[in-house]
């Protein structure tokens, strides 16, 4: 900030509001995840009856609680009457000519409790069934969905709002809010004062005669929400600030570039940078995207409200050496550059930046330009573990200066390094903006010090989902391998490993089959080993036509049918149920282009219980890639004995359950010359599965860069595909700009061939179709098969391909050179097992 803006930041904190924001807006969140376990107050009968109720009852009741306190106690308001009061207040220039046509004054919430705050509704209970006898206090899923109200209802006439789609309106903010960073006061704290920015904004607009439509972003929306929620505060606060009631607009959803949204949000992010010197794109402040699909309408009700994490297999756990990881959200901008030499064009310049400490969500890192424009916010929105340090390089691109082809390599000018522990650590305000000068290197070492003015945000650190890959270990002798037909160890059993994309194995696990002890039945039983477990555990049998897992009354039946709401199977624990969806569900939903509508290659498992009645996505199984993510410590174990079955398991039809796609990638060899075949069945890169998107589309995830988006209203600033297996689309929308992605492709043995795609950040990743839009694509770690993509909708040219043989051709090859070798010369001595076992290495290596 200069002087000037300063000076204007100062005035806006200065803006004076008649509540303590903070905690109101956490109990505005509590309140919003109370509702939305009852979502029969969005829609349908309940709802009708619920506004009729407000109407009748609650508004009458406030009144006269307004005059003369009804009660000893706060007055509790029903939780659906609360709601559709909510909604009312939301547009405070509607609530307030309302309550005046009908009351006379506008009625206030002093002294006034809700009801899951309340401490006790005995009283108000009391005053209301005196009041309205007949009508339940509470209005619950389970009561009649009449639209009977036994009181005169004729001053429900005198509200002229549309209290249905105002209802409809507000029922998808609190996916937009209900995440971890909008309960932590940090975060609260900077969305306050960034809240007196925004009316600042407003105020001088006024004053300067302009009419402009301002758009926030969540975190200030949030604020401005709940300081309507006090409606006698809000209004006298708008008075003194403005000399009228601010009016709040939320009927405007519609994001298309171009549109009033758009544009309103730019000139927004404009104004305030301007204004203000600091950055209006925050992370976890931005439009989430629209709301996932939901795998039900109808709730699960339980009997209680506890929600023990117990796990099927509770006794094997004790083996599990899990790894934990960190993540968060972090926005990355470069907002200006100064002390360039004159001999440099400023166009030529950009960013690149990596980790210092080995990450699970970044790799090669990624580019950023720079931009000293306000408005459009060009960034990066990317995940990574809240440790080490990022650095900042900045490159100078030879191609500016003419440069021929073969010397184009870009320059590194100087860099700096940027503690991303000091930016998330719990003492932080989750944000910076600040000028860091660069250390030179190169022919421009001893150039006056370059200086990079950098702004970044983050979300506050959560533990990233357990993502494992799929690993075949299928034992097979050299001798089966040199003779064909030799049979003896064809039928050896063998494991599947479940690896960290670090390497680290988790478990391994088999199905074996033997006699029972009186000799008749065959017993089948999946079993699992550790390291640190030296011995095989089991960890289910199968019985009467169906897995039941050990210390568990869980069980899964083999034949999968659908259910009426698509479930194709479930499990039951103590305070919750699981049920199993094909497809992408809920928070692994992926909404950026057609082709996600329906992706059978995978599975959903959704958790019910009281806390989540309408289900909470907690694991996935991606069939095809053959990788999982689990959400949650405690199913981890189970769900990678289900995942197993699934993929192993043999139907009453003969025909695996759910077929994965097999990708033979490698083979190591083990010490008693049995030549181990590895089938790695995709690959997982240890990031958000669920949050993956194509290219450019989507709000969360994690793993590689991508450009933020500055897509309408509350626009989204973290976009970015996680190091995800198997990205089904190249990407949508503009893809990633200036080389900043990193683009795989994995090559299908099954079809010979693979299509070049347009994905920020994925890994081990498997892309079916070319993308639309421009994008770009790099190397990672030498996994990319593609040199990289051209811009357009299915077209575009990829660069050289580069076909990772599989190692059974390395065998084949030793094979070969063996058999010539031996009946060339049938008197020299065959080679030993060992020696071939070598052979094989090096032609792998070589390969």
């Amino acid at each position: 900030m200069d002087a000037e803006q300063e000076s204007r930041w100062a005035a806006a904190q200065a803006i004076g509001v008649g509540e303590d924001l903070v905690p109101a807006a956490l109990r505005h969140l509590e309140f919003l995840a109370a509702v939305d376990r009852r979502r029969w107050l969005y829609e349908g009968p309940l709802l009708h009856r619920a506004i009729r109720r407000y109407k009748a009852c609650w508004l009458p009741l406030l009144a006269k609680h307004n005059e003369a306190a009804v009660a000893d106690e706060p007055l509790v308001v029903p939780l659906d009457c609360e709601w559709i009061w909510h909604c009312h207040r939301l547009n405070p220039t509607r609530y307030v000519k309302d309550c005046k046509r009908l009351y006379g004054r506008m009625l206030d919430s002093k002294n006034v409790r809700s009801s899951i705050h309340a401490k006790s509704k005995d009283q108000s209970e009391k005053v209301w069934t005196e009041l309205y006898p007949g009508e339940p206090f509470e209005l619950e899923y389970t009561s009649p969905s009449d639209d009977s109200v036994y009181v005169d209802d004729g001053t429900a006439g005198g509200i002229s709002y549309d209290l249905i789609s105002a209802v409809k309106r507000q029922s998808t903010f609190v996916y937009q809010v209900g995440t971890p960073n909008m309960h932590d006061r940090r975060f609260l704290e900077d969305a306050l004062a960034r809240y007196k920015g925004f009316l600042y904004l407003i105020k001088m607009n006024q004053e300067k005669g302009m009419n402009l439509f301002r758009v926030p972003t969540y975190d200030v929306d949030l604020m401005w929400h709940t300081h309507q929620l006090n409606s006698v505060a809000y209004c006298n606060d708008m008075l003194c600030l403005l000399g009228k009631v601010l009016e709040h607009d939320d009927t405007d959803d519609d994001r298309a570039e171009g549109k009033k949204l758009d544009t309103g949000f730019s000139g927004t992010t404009e104004q305030f940078e301007n204004s203000f010197g600091v950055r209006y794109w925050k992370a976890g402040a931005m439009y989430r995207g629209s709301l996932p699909s939901p795998v039900t309408s109808i709730p699960q009700i339980f009997s209680t409200s506890e929600d023990d994490s117990v796990s099927g297999a509770d006794k094997a756990e004790k083996h599990l050496t899990i790894l934990e990881t960190t993540v968060v959200e972090l926005h990355l901008q470069i907002v200006d550059i100064k002390n360039l030499p004159s001999s440099i064009p400023e166009k030529s310049v950009y960013v690149w930046f990596t980790k210092t400490k080995p990450d699970a969500f970044i790799r090669d890192g990624g580019r950023l330009d720079i931009f000293t424009k306000t408005g459009k916010s060009i960034g990066a929105g990317f995940q990574c573990e809240p440790t080490g340090d990022l650095i900042l390089t900045v490159m100078i691109d030879q191609a500016y200066f003419g440069a021929s082809s073969s010397s184009k390599k870009p320059e590194p000018l100087g860099k700096v390094s940027i503690s991303v522990e000091e930016l998330t650590q719990h003492d932080s305000k989750l944000s910076f903006e600040r000028w860091f000068e660069l250390k030179t290197c190169g022919a421009y070492a001893g150039s006056p010090p370059v200086s990079l003015r950098v702004a970044a945000s983050c979300t506050v650190a959560r533990q990233a989902p357990h993502v494992l890959g799929m690993v075949n270990v299928k034992p097979c002798s050299l001798k089966a391998c040199l003779l064909p037909h030799y049979i003896k160890d064809q039928n050896m059993s063998s494991w599947t490993r479940f690896v960290y994309d670090c390497g680290t194995e988790l478990i391994r696990l088999q199905i074996r089959e033997h006699k029972a002890k009186s000799g008749m039945d065959h017993i089948r039983e999946l079993v699992g080993v550790t390291k640190s477990s030296k011995q095989p555990f089991q960890l289910a049998e199968f019985t009467e036509n169906k897995w039941s897992f050990n210390n568990s009354n869980s069980s899964i039946t083999l034949d999968l049918k659908p259910s009426k709401d698509g479930c194709i199977n479930e499990l039951k624990y103590d305070n919750k149920l699981i049920k199993l969806y094909r497809g992408r569900r809920l928070a692994y939903e992926l909404k950026c282009c057609s082709q996600h509508a329906e992706d059978t290659a995978a599975v959903t498992a959704v958790k019910f219980s009281a806390e989540h009645p309408y289900g909470k996505a907690v694991a996935l199984v991606d069939t095809e890639s053959e990788f999982i993510s689990v959400d949650e410590d405690w199913f981890l174990l189970p769900w990678i004995a289900i995942s197993f079955l699934f993929l192993n398991s043999i139907g009453k039809d003969g025909a695996k359950l759910i077929e994965g796609a097999m990708v033979q990638k490698a083979e190591t060899v083990e010490t008693d010359t049995t030549v181990v075949s590895q089938t790695v069945k995709g690959g997982a890169a240890g990031a958000t599965a669920g949050s993956a998107q194509c290219g450019a589309c989507g709000t969360a995830g994690g793993g590689d860069m991508v450009m933020a988006s500055d897509k309408a209203g509350h626009a989204s600033s973290v976009i970015a595909s996680a190091k995800v297996a198997d990205s089904k689309c190249g990407g949508c929308g503009s893809g990633c700009g200036g080389g900043c992605g990193v683009s795989v492709v994995t090559m299908s043995y099954k079809n010979g061939h693979a299509s070049c795609g347009i994905v920020a950040g994925g890994e081990n990743g498997h892309i079916e179709s070319t993308g639309c839009g421009s994008g770009c694509g790099s190397s990672c770690e030498g996994k990319t098969k593609s040199g990289g993509c051209g811009s357009g909708c299915g077209g575009g040219g990829c660069g050289s391909m580069a076909i990772e043989p599989s190692l059974a051709a390395a065998v084949q090859v030793v094979v070969a050179v063996a058999a010539v070798w031996w009946l060339k010369a049938p008197k020299m001595a065959m080679p030993s097992q060992a020696a071939v076992a070598r052979a094989v290495v090096v032609v792998a290596a070589a390969c």
